[in-house]
């Protein structure tokens, strides 16, 4: 048995799985996706700051009240 390595943007990744499992002798297809960049806890800040905004919990304050 061999291995092969393919790296596929985020947009191809769908395609090229579809088109590896139709393939005959193809077994055993692994999905590895590359860490994210960011900090987790940040990650997880900006989440909870947008389940806040969807919620309500957040204040507005409009353009032209800024330097006010």
């Amino acid at each position: 048995m061999s291995t092969i390595t393919i790296e596929v943007d985020k947009k191809s990744l769908s395609f090229v799985k579809t088109l590896l499992e139709h393939l005959k002798g193809v077994k055993n297809i692994t999905v590895e996706e590359d860490d994210s960049p960011y900090n987790p806890d940040f990650v997880k800040s900006v989440e909870e700051g947008r389940e806040e905004y969807k919620r309500g919990d957040s204040t507005t304050i409009s353009t032209e009240d800024l330097w006010k």
